[in-house]
């Protein structure tokens, strides 16, 4: 009787901490199990899009561009027609381009914060059309300096696995124990059942919603 219900009780945490099995090498000719795959999936679906990458690929694609002899905006032109995703952010200054407005003018319409990919992006692109001079090589190094903040942030998530593991085993681990002694124990159930009882489970309730709150804000701070 005690042995099947530790064992319900380990198979209740591990549903609850994620669906998923931890594996930390996959070798050649195995596969992650069907539940594993479909938190997986979860997880990437719940994930921000990937900005820089998608800056990256149209900076990649203007430099191209540029190179074959396009003017600066027919540049910004062909990329976003070549990277749709990224030429969404721009599509204000190619629309006041549209409407005959310089480029420096059409850039000033978007935020230029190099903190943000397509701030960053903006603020090249303005610097190349204030200067003059070839924009291919600057918009190579953006590139660049993109894949490096997208590989960046996807090591950050990768080290923070194990941290949010740990936070759903710590937030389920308690109510899975008080289940187990309140099923196996008649003492746990008639001390559960008094007002002190009641206060304490409560209490304690509280305070572990308060710690999964907080871990999850630490998580996200270092992530």
């Amino acid at each position: 009787m005690t042995i099947g219900l530790v064992a319900a009780l380990v198979a209740a945490i591990v549903v609850l901490a994620g669906g998923r099995i931890v594996t930390t090498v996959i070798g050649p000719g195995r596969t992650l199990p069907a539940a594993s795959i479909d938190a997986v999936g979860r997880r990437r679906r719940a994930l921000p899009p990937a900005d820089e990458a998608a800056m990256a690929e149209w900076c990649e694609h203007a430099a191209r561009s540029l190179r074959a002899g396009a003017s600066l905006p027919r540049a910004l032109a062909d990329a976003s027609a070549s990277a749709p995703v990224a030429g969404t952010t721009l599509a204000p200054a190619l629309a006041a381009l549209e409407r005959g407005h310089g480029l420096g003018a059409a850039l000033a319409t978007l935020p230029a914060d190099p903190s943000t990919p397509s701030g960053l992006v903006v603020a090249v692109l303005g610097a190349c059309a204030d200067l003059g001079g070839p924009a291919a090589r600057p918009l190579d190094r953006t590139a660049a300096t993109l894949h490096a903040r997208a590989a960046e942030r996807a090591e950050r998530l990768t080290a923070s696995a194990q941290a949010r593991l740990s936070a759903r085993v710590l937030t389920v681990l308690p109510f899975g124990t008080l289940t187990l002694l309140a099923l196996a124990e008649p003492a746990t159930r008639a001390a559960v059942a008094t007002p002190a009882g009641l206060a304490c489970v409560s209490l304690g309730g509280l305070a572990n919603a308060a710690g999964w709150w907080w871990m999850r804000q630490v998580i996200a701070r270092s992530a």
